[in-house]
């Protein structure tokens, strides 16, 4: 009895392609039911996109497969598992290491034999052009659209719904709100997070999101609603009717400039925090961002955990920290550590006994995967020698001589992939005198340095600043060669070396 897992995918042309899953389904199991002695002992399928191969439903039929309870994977079509050759060689190559057969039941081939596979290498070839045939055309045919007026496909903005003509027209429910976020932005004065907290309040008309700043921030800023559409970097007069005139728009924009709450001026503005990106909230696992404030003093800037700017003490109670102390305490620390060196050897040498236990077990993988090596070119003189001697036809010689081949191949694949991680070297402890210019360059950049070269350069250094409370801040930091310090233009990686252990640090920044 031949046990079979059917595996259905939905189709992502399924206009030129109308196979849905319930008709794979059904014409799956009648070419089972043509079959002898195969019997269907489970169906598994997706609704995701076939891009990837992280799909729940081709999960579960390859644990199937390794658990040796399938003989068969059939599929309706080959571009249902995938539509692109590399990824559906690394399933066919899986399953045959498995023992398991991948068959179509609409097209010629199966895995079973050299001939199948090299049948599924040409519809994967032609699987993946189609597939790039398809979203060409469907990426020209959005851009045309845009170019006339008409909303891209995607999500229809917050205000507006769709008509039975797909076109996009206000929604009476929600498009007062947009209209009411301008006013109380340009003539109330009112800020993002105040806006945002009001809306909430009232149980206004909210978007999937619900009313958060950011939410807010970025309706004040998308050209939907001065009848604009916006399709790759390019903006085009849209079709739609206008929620609010040109000159409120510009207003706001000016107001969110001068605020510093423009998305784009604070991307282009991001050097002021160094260690923004890096900072995690011990407590809720959100980031830490920096932010400011003016009071009587002047101005003060913080990094605060962004869990409980958007959530509110109830979501997280995360503290706020000071940038300028959290900053000078961090780079004091990392100075210290490269002009000592004993944590940074000891972390390398950690790495390097590591390295040599892997070394010890691919040189024991290299004296197995030679004698298979050994033992295949020994069946293949013995197919030659009967071959020679008329003992074996010329049809059995060929086919099981191409399955000795690619098997011969994979295996001196494998075996030069070995040598060359067996002739990797790794990493050696470093000397105090290595580790000098590090520390030295280090505060050279960030006292002098440009700003995004300072913030390039900590990125490479520090993997993570946990932030338990202000006075338990745990960082972990990378080991890099000291070329990366040299003053330059840009900062780039070079030697990165293992992540050394995350080092309690219990110097309160505030």
């Amino acid at each position: 009895m031949t046990r079979v897992c059917i595996y259905t995918r939905i189709s992502t042309d399924e206009e030129n392609q109308p196979t849905s899953l319930h008709s794979q389904r059904e014409r799956l199991q009648a070419f089972c039911k043509a079959q002898e002695a195969w019997r269907v002992t489970a169906h598994r399928e997706d609704r995701a996109t076939g891009t990837s191969l992280d799909r729940p439903g081709l999960k579960d039929a390859l644990e199937l497969a390794r658990a040796k309870a399938i003989d068969v994977l059939l599929v309706y079509r080959v571009d249902r598992l995938s539509r692109k050759v590399r990824q559906l060689s690394q399933l066919a190559e899986e399953l045959a290491r498995l023992g398991v057969v991948l068959k179509s039941a609409t097209e010629p081939f199966d895995t079973g034999s050299a001939a199948g596979r090299m049948m599924l290498q040409m519809l994967a070839v032609f699987a993946e052009f189609e597939h790039a045939t398809i979203v060409d055309r469907i990426t020209a045919g959005i851009e045309r659209r845009a170019k006339q007026g008409h909303w891209p496909n995607g999500r229809v903005p917050f205000g507006y719904c769709r008509d039975e003509e797909k076109r996009l027209i206000p929604d009476e429910r929600a498009a007062p709100t947009v209209r009411r976020i301008f006013h109380l932005y340009v003539k109330g004065r009112l800020g993002g997070a105040a806006i945002a907290r009001r809306l909430a309040a009232e149980h206004a008309p909210a978007p999937p999101r619900g009313w958060q700043p950011a939410v807010v921030l970025h309706i004040l800023q998308n050209e939907a609603y001065v009848g604009r559409v916006r399709w790759r970097d390019e903006t085009f007069q849209g079709l739609h009717a206008p929620l609010v005139d040109e000159d409120t728009f510009a207003r706001a924009r000016a107001l969110l400039s001068e605020r510093g709450e423009d998305f784009a001026a604070r991307r282009s503005n991001t050097s002021a925090f160094l260690l923004s990106g890096l900072i995690r909230c011990g407590r809720c696992r959100r980031a830490y961002v920096g932010m400011s404030a003016k009071g009587n003093g002047g101005t003060y800037r913080y990094y605060a955990c962004s869990g409980r700017q958007k959530l509110g003490r109830k979501g997280c109670d995360g503290q706020r920290i000071s940038r300028e102390r959290l900053e000078a305490a961090v780079l004091s620390q990392l100075a210290e550590l490269y002009r000592d060196g004993k944590l940074i050897g000891q972390a390398i040498e950690q790495m390097a006994e590591q390295r040599k236990n892997e070394h010890e077990d691919l040189a024991e993988r290299r004296v197995a995967l030679s004698k298979e090596i050994q033992q295949a070119e020994r069946a293949l003189d013995r197919y030659n020698d009967a071959f020679e001697s008329g003992r074996l036809g010329a049809g059995r010689f060929a086919e099981r001589v191409q399955t000795l081949d690619t098997r011969l191949d994979a295996l001196r694949e494998q075996d030069h992939q070995l040598a060359q991680d067996l002739a990797a070297q790794g990493p050696t402890a470093p000397v105090t005198a290595d580790l000098a210019p590090v520390a030295e360059h280090l505060d050279h950049i960030i006292a002098a340095g440009d700003p995004n070269q300072s913030k390039a350069l900590l990125r490479l250094l520090i993997a993570e600043l946990r932030v338990n409370r202000a006075s338990e801040i745990l960082p972990t930091y990378r080991v890099v060669d000291p070329s990366v310090c040299a003053p330059a233009s840009s900062v780039e990686l070079v030697g990165l070396e293992p992540t050394t252990s995350a080092m309690p640090w219990r110097r309160s920044p505030s």
